[in-house]
């Protein structure tokens, strides 16, 4: 979603990432956005709606979500991923509960917010969109705390493609816990900050993602 409809500002590294994946997923089959230039046109197969997201996850073992995610105050499962008719039709945390997902095994949401709780009463609680694709069957999670880079965020994933290879160059999300440590380490290691800065004391440029599974 490098676009995305009644929503102001445009994520413009998330062609990025969509190359990045399919360099390393060379099977995906990629839902991406209409470009807005091009006018209104009606939803395809292509368009990342609800309904084809839905009908795809089944099928897939690796799901990468790159595009806006909010967060509801009031009610987690109302939490959800901004995708093309998510006025009409949002893909929410409830929204995934009757989902079949015999084949997941990993869902990378590259969104903001996808693990952040707001409301102070369920601090104790973990419903937000990022534990609710494990509670749906997704064995490893790669969420997010708070807002993120979209330049960084391309970073980060593309690290931690590289770190589920196996020794037979097959992608293992059983290392998923792993290749996402190396890969904020990375970033953060690697993070250009004015001299005199202490990296480790900026951890909003670099720590937001987290792992939920075994």
């Amino acid at each position: 979603m490098p676009t995305t409809p009644h929503v102001v500002g445009r994520l413009p590294f998330v062609d990025a990432e969509t190359a990045m994946l399919q360099a390393r997923l060379p099977d995906s089959v990629i839902l991406r956005e209409p470009d807005p230039a091009d006018g209104p046109a009606d939803p395809t197969p292509s368009t990342p709606t609800k309904a084809n997201v839905l009908a795809h996850l089944p099928r897939c073992a690796i799901a990468h979500f790159a595009c806006h995610g909010a967060s509801h105050p009031a009610d987690p499962s109302k939490s959800l991923l901004l995708l093309h008719d998510h006025k009409d039709d949002p893909l929410t945390v409830g929204s995934l509960a009757p989902v079949a997902l015999d084949r997941a095994r990993l869902a990378y949401l590259s969104a903001c917010r996808t693990a952040a709780i707001d409301t102070t009463r369920l601090l104790d609680e973990a419903i937000h969109l990022t534990s609710a694709f494990q509670l749906v069957g997704y064995p490893h999670v790669i969420g997010t705390l708070w807002e993120i880079d979209d330049r960084i965020a391309v970073r980060i994933a593309k690290t931690f493609y590289e770190g589920l290879r196996s020794d037979t160059a097959a992608l293992d999300p059983d290392q998923a816990a792993r290749a996402l440590h190396e890969a904020v380490r990375s970033v953060r290691d690697g993070h250009d900050l004015p001299p005199g800065k202490d990296r480790t004391r900026t951890p909003y440029v670099w720590a937001a993602h987290l792992h939920a599974g075994a």
